[in-house]
Parts: C-alpha cells; sequence; structure tokens
C-alpha cells in the first residue's frame, strides 16, 4: 500500500462530523497500542486512528475529485445517461465519509458484489463494538471502507469496471521513467549469483523511494549510473534493513528438487506503478536463471488501497514497456511478453481473498483452492506493509517474537515477506533494537523508512507439515 493520497488536515475534518460525531468520543483512549493488542482507531496516538481519522476522508474526497475530473470522458464514452452514476456514486461516497466520521456500523453488501457472502458471513458474526470503524480492528474497517468504496462502482450502470485509482499509478510509472532506463541498464547481463539476486531483492522492496530518488538524483562524475554497486550505494538501503533473511531465501530456491520437480514462486504483489516494473525485473531474473520454472503473479480482484495491482493494471504495463520509444525498455517489454506468452510468468487465479478481511492464518478455512494452490510453490514471497499485517494478524506481538510463532499455523509452503515498515506490527527484531530505534525518533514506525526480509521455513514447524499430509 502506497501514500499517493493527500492527507486532510485535521483542522478541516469538522466539515464531516456534525453534532453527532462519535470518533472523538470519551470512550477512545487517549494513548498508543497495548502490547497484545489488534490495531484499532480506539488508540488516538496509534497510525490507525490517523488512517481513519484524516486519510481516508482525503482518500474518499479523492475519489468525488476523480470522478468529477472523468466526467466528460465519461460522458463522451457512454453518453449523457452516464451522469446519473457519477451523481449517485458521488452521494455515496459522501455518505461512506459521514459514517466514518460518526464511528457508524459496518452495512452488509446488498447488490452486486461477488465476494458478497463472504463479506456478509463475516460481518455479521463480529461483536457489536467491533463493527463501528474505530472500534473494530484497523485491519477490518480499512478494508471494509476500500471494499464499500468499489461496490459503488459494481452496483452501477456504466462505471463497473471504473478504477478511480487508475491514473495515480499509471503517472507513478510515467514519472519514474529516468529510474526504468538506469536500472535496466546496470542490471543488464547480471550474474545469476546470490549478490545480483539480493541486489535485485532489495531494489525490489525499496522500489517506491528508489523510483523517486533515483530520478531525481544527479549523478556525480565519479558515479556511473549504470553500475549497479553504484545505485546500491546510492540509495544506501541497507544501513536501514532491519531484518535480511535474502540468504535464507536464496538458499529455498536453490535447493536440490525433488523427481525433478517443477519449481513455482508465488509471488503476492503490492503496488502497481514503478513497483510493478521493479516486480517483473526480479521476477525475469528468476525465470532466465533457471531459479524457478515458473512464477505465479498474484494482484488483486477490485481497485484496493489506492495503489494495488490488478489484472488491467498488468496489461497496462506490459503495453507500456512494449511500445516505448527507448529500445532498452522496449526490449525489456519484448522479454516480459515473451516468457508470459510461454507462462513462465503467469496471473494466478484471481481470488477475493487478497480483498478480504481476514488474516492469513483463516485462509485454509475461507479458501481452501488459494490455499491448496499456495501449497504447489517452493515460496511465497508477499510484499508490501497491507500483506505483512495480514501475515501477523495486525496484532502487536513482542518485537522480538519469531516470525514463525506470528504466522499462527499459516504454513502452505516457504514464506518469505518483504515489506517497509509503516504501522506498529512488527516481529523477529534482534532484542534491543526497537529500544535504540524509539531514542532516535519515536516514530520511527511510520514513515516507511526501514524495511524487512523474513524468511521462515515450512518445515521449521510441525504445524506446517500436518497441513501439508492433508493435501497429499
Amino acid at each position: 500500500m502506497a501514500g499517493y493520497t493527500t492527507v486532510v488536515p485535521l483542522r478541516n475534518l469538522h466539515r464531516y462530523s456534525g453534532a453527532s460525531d462519535r470518533s472523538q468520543g470519551t470512550d477512545l483512549t487517549d494513548g498508543p497500542t497495548p502490547r497484545h493488542s489488534l490495531l484499532s482507531g480506539r488508540y488516538k496516538q496509534s497510525y490507525a486512528y490517523l488512517t481513519l481519522r484524516s486519510r481516508m476522508p482525503g482518500v474518499m474526497q479523492q475519489v468525488v475529485k476523480q470522478l468529477s475530473a472523468d466526467g466528460p470522458m465519461l460522458q463522451q464514452k457512454y453518453g449523457e445517461e452516464v451522469q446519473k452514476d457519477i451523481r449517485q456514486i458521488v452521494e455515496a461516497v459522501e455518505r461512506l465519509k459521514m459514517d466514518l466520521n460518526r464511528d457508524r456500523t459496518f452495512q452488509v453488501f446488498r447488490g452486486n458484489e461477488p465476494d458478497k457472502n463472504e463479506w456478509n458471513a463475516f460481518l455479521t458474526e463480529l461483536p457489536f463494538p467491533k463493527r463501528c470503524y474505530f472500534r473494530a480492528c484497523w485491519l477490518h474497517a480499512e478494508c471494509y471502507l476500500y471494499r464499500r468504496l468499489y461496490s459503488f462502482f459494481e452496483n452501477s450502470r456504466f462505471l463497473t469496471g471504473y478504477d478511480c485509482f487508475f491514473h495515480l499509478k499509471r503517472d507513478d510509472m510515467l514519472a519514474c521513467e529516468p529510474a526504468i532506463k538506469i536500472l535496466l541498464r546496470a542490471t543488464h547481463g547480471l550474474a545469476g549469483d546470490f549478490e545480483s539476486f539480493r541486489k535485485l531483492l532489495v531494489f525490489n522492496l525499496w522500489s517506491n523511494r528508489f523510483g523517486q530518488q533515483v530520478s531525481s538524483y544527479e549523478f556525480k562524475e565519479t558515479e556511473n549510473p549504470e553500475d549497479i554497486d553504484v545505485l546500491v550505494q546510492v540509495a544506501q538501503f541497507d544501513r536501514q534493513l532491519l531484518v535480511d533473511d535474502s540468504w535464507l531465501l536464496w538458499k529455498c530456491l536453490n535447493r536440490s528438487r525433488v523427481n525433478d520437480q517443477e519449481l513455482i514462486v508465488d509471488f503476492i504483489s503490492d503496488n502497481a506503478g514503478f513497483e510493478l516494473f521493479t516486480d517483473f525485473l526480479f521476477l525475469v531474473f528468476l525465470v532466465e536463471n533457471k531459479i524457478a520454472d515458473q512464477v505465479r503473479l498474484h494482484v488483486k480482484a477490485i481497485p484496493w488501497y489506492i495503489s494495488d495491482t490488478t489484472t488491467l493494471d498488468v496489461e497496462w504495463t506490459v503495453n507500456y514497456l512494449l511500445h516505448h520509444g527507448n529500445e532498452f525498455i522496449s526490449g525489456f517489454g519484448r522479454k516480459v511478453e515473451r516468457l508470459m506468452s510461454a507462462k513462465k510468468i503467469i496471473i494466478a487465479p484471481i481470488s477475493h481473498f487478497w480483498t478480504g478481511p481476514q488474516p492469513y492464518f483463516a485462509m485454509v478455512e475461507l479458501d481452501f483452492d488459494l490455499y491448496r494452490l499456495l501449497t504447489t510453490a517452493r515460496v511465497a514471497i508477499f510484499k508490501g506493509d497491507l500483506h505483512y499485517r495480514k501475515l501477523l494478524g495486525d496484532f502487536i506481538w513482542d518485537t522480538t517474537e519469531e516470525f514463525i510463532t506470528c504466522l499462527r499455523g499459516f504454513r502452505p509452503t516457504n514464506i518469505c515477506a518483504i515489506r517497509t515498515v509503516k504501522c506498529e506490527v512488527l516481529c523477529g527484531l534482534p532484542e534491543g533494537k526497537v529500544d535504540a530505534l524509539h531514542r532516535r525518533d519515536h516514530r520511527w514506525v511510520f514513515g516507511g523508512s526501514y524495511g524487512l526480509i523474513q524468511y521462515t521455513d515450512s518445515l521449521k514447524c510441525c504445524c506446517g507439515l500436518e497441513l501439508k499430509t492433508r493435501f497429499s
């Protein structure tokens, strides 16, 4: 999840509140999220509260603004009747914004949503206090808001496939074109060894920051931008990597194969834009160097968290690369297209579980087909902060707790998480590390300035073996 949106200042939120505003009520706690608790907007010093109070109203305002800007284009495409859809969606978004600010309860879905049965079952099973935005688990409230937003389009007459965030993802890719050129030249002809693997993995982890940083960086005469080691030094990302299990991931991928079994990697993607380009760069490296026989790219079924990747984003990105005027970029586009045509890189079957509110330890019960698919991979790589939160259940663990413990039995295969830290959900850190970071900056967990590459093996605990035997 990326922060493309403009945050609405807290002082401006009175416009959405009114006399019955309950999101600042006295039953909320003026403090941080306690240890061993679910993240929730009820804690006013948490990032969850800030997101619900400020960021989400800004996102909804952005949806309204984009619909208005696209109005003439949509009318030209669908005719004047589309204006009725636009008015109804704008009204629905404004009501949702008011419901959020007044801390009202979640409502069941009653329209054409393909996953409404799963969502409604989840919502009706929540205890009543946990059905309100600021009292619910942050993961539940945030996922509900994004799911509800897209339902307005799904239930319209003309705009069922409209992605109100598409322009942001497209513009991010276009703005990072200098970084794309630099990175393609610097990674051309890389050896298929661990050092190259790790550099591409780290670039992939930090891709959001790297694209902006390198596109605006003025290289000195002594700095060759086509040298990948120079890019590593310019980025200085290693200093902010709190956990680096890249060697364990490399060893996992290079273990001997049983009976010449096909080696598959599941890559559960995060953002589109420049990040999706770096995803392709990493996945092409895996396939071309025969580290993986096939990579399955998991994308979202609907527009999600502003910048998350959908099938449309993949198609647009490949087309953008393929038809670019720069030979390095178009050549890379042809390579991606060829590997996708050969089914070396594929889009995995679409699952609405990725856009649901449940933590991943519930996957085996709620989406058995998806879980079973993951068991056929050598490793599943989960990218991004939201996937990390779902892996850990949006729970404040002790930061020194082992990664495998925090997965709570989610063991379909070997698991790797790559993530920049944007909230309080953390685990697997060395003793004393968090205290040292807090002394330097007490808000270090919110800025995305630190990263994690965490790996755990499916054979490390018996729970993984037990689940594996159910599928044999």
